[in-house]
């Protein structure tokens, strides 16, 4: 768990670094200088992005990270062919995207034209930017497996974001138009994809050899119905956690996008930890399931559950603690995704508190019942949000997340439980949230300045500190307390 620690630690710092570069463009710029349906068109296109990422990669990125011991235990590196026949399957996956956009173009100019006119003149930046974003998504996961994670994390949260900034200020001061700015934005993977590979290649970690070894021989059916099944896993996920954007879109206008988007991106912020952690974590679980070392499983499941949770607690009440101040910064319409996002937050809880389900899964003998239960996660949140949008409005999306989540992770948690003995939770699970409640309850009735941005650093000061003593003083997690205790000595050794 130690490599997990340090290494999540350095990865979540950079994360948050990039979150708050995206936050000044998410909550300052992009609703300030564009339209909202500008605005909405560049956050569809990242969904959209993420949802075909599994489908144009037929999943390898976590064929790698499954499969990758058993490369590296009997090959040498410029033996390796996994990387190869995995970017010949990317390449193959995307250009199916693009026919099967080719054969479905009436379809979608039907369900879009109405509401979202603006989607449909710029669909063809789709490809460019769906192209580099998946190529990105495949050598993200090579490297995974091969360690290195905190600069693929440097690359795809801060540098990207940056970039973004730079482009909106471009924008701003009318040096580009908005064409212009969809072109670089739809471009802007391609230079993270070529720094990564510079990298990797630098370090001696890039090899392609389209010659088929023998271990690619002897695993390839296991491969390819493991990658088949976990495309589809994906796919159920990703399209479940996503699909919300379309529906609106479709249905209530693509500015809706851009309110939604809003409370998205706070959700978001609160898994930050699942993604460091998950990172650094997939390649040592797919090592402890090939070495049977259930011990060494059930470690990290438990720690990850308790860092998580602690994190999301954390994150979840600074931003509610500070929702009208945060709303107060935006245009007047945003104000309709408050309640959203409160019911997002505690859905990201629920699935960040319940520790890493999906991976354990997925590196497991037991991985087809990650395509069994992201198939009742999408049988659930495809209906409850087309009904809930209809009735409730955004709001909807929040009850329709909530409700999907809390059954999908109740049935993981219940099966990982019933066939390996294993269960995420324990004594600091009650711990956390004791001590995340009494500092809510000790900071929120601290009086506005009226000033919003001063009353957010005030409130975020006070919980912080009753949080983080409380995190402390209470022993919730040995890895949190190490670690600040080490710090706090290494600043004492250098004075």
């Amino acid at each position: 768990m130690g490599v997990v620690k340090h290494q999540s630690i350095q990865s979540t710092v950079l994360i948050y670094i990039g979150f708050a570069i995206g936050g000044i463009n998410t909550l300052l710029l992009f609703p300030h200088f564009f339209s909202d349906d500008e605005y909405a068109l560049t956050r569809l296109f990242l969904e959209i992005g993420v949802m075909l990422v599994p489908f144009c990669t037929f999943s390898t990125g976590l064929t790698i990270n499954r499969f990758y011991p058993y490369y590296d235990s009997h090959l040498p590196d410029k033996k390796n062919d996994l990387l190869s026949w995995s970017l010949v399957a990317t390449f193959a996956g995307f250009l199916l995207f693009v026919l099967g956009t080719l054969i479905f173009k009436d379809l979608v100019i039907r369900k879009y034209s109405t509401n979202s006119p603006l989607f449909i003149e710029y669909f063809y930046m789709l490809y460019p930017y769906v192209l580099f974003f998946t190529l990105f998504a495949l050598f993200e996961s090579y490297s995974w497996s091969r360690h290195e994670t905190v600069v693929p994390n440097f690359l795809k949260e801060l540098v990207l974001r940056v970039v973004t900034t730079l482009l909106i200020v471009l924008y701003k001061f009318r040096v580009i138009n908005f064409t212009t700015f969809l072109w670089l934005f739809s471009l802007t993977s391609a230079g993270t994809l070529a720094i990564l590979l510079y990298y990797l290649r630098k370090h001696h970690l890039l090899h392609f050899t389209f010659r088929v070894s023998n271990v690619t021989r002897r695993l390839f059916r296991r491969m390819a119905v493991y990658s088949l099944s976990l495309l589809g896993a994906t796919m159920f996920s990703l399209v479940a956690q996503n699909i919300n954007g379309l529906i609106i879109s479709s249905t209530k206008g693509l500015n809706n996008v851009a309110y939604l988007s809003i409370a998205t991106y706070m959700a978001t912020l609160i898994q930050v930890p699942q993604r460091s952690i998950a990172a650094i974590a997939i390649p040592v679980l797919a090592q402890s399931w090939k070495d049977k070392n259930l011990a060494k499983i059930g470690e990290i499941y438990i720690k990850s559950s308790l860092l998580q949770l602690i994190a999301a607690l954390f994150i979840f009440l600074a931003i509610w603690l500070n929702i009208d101040d945060i709303f107060a910064l935006l245009p007047p319409a945003y104000g309709v995704g408050k309640y959203v996002v409160f019911y997002l937050g505690i859905s990201r809880v629920i699935d960040l508190g319940t520790g890493l389900n999906s991976q354990l899964l997925s590196t497991s003998r037991l991985w087809r019942f990650d395509l069994f239960s992201s198939a009742i996660l999408l049988a659930l949140s495809f209906p409850l949000n087309y009904f809930l949008i209809a009735k409730y409005g955004l709001i909807g999306t929040g009850y329709a997340s909530l409700l999907s989540m809390f059954v999908f992770n109740t049935i993981r948690c219940l099966f990982i439980w019933k066939k390996f003995g294993l269960q995420p939770f324990s004594v600091g699970t009650a711990k956390a949230i004791g001590v995340a409640v009494l500092s809510y309850l000790g900071t929120c009735w601290l009086p506005n300045v009226g000033q919003p941005i001063l009353d957010m650093m005030i409130r975020g000061a006070v919980f912080s500190f009753l949080f983080i003593f409380g995190i402390l003083v209470f022993r919730v997690s040995d890895d949190i307390s190490s670690t600040l205790y080490g710090w706090a000595n290494k600043i004492r050794r250098r004075k």
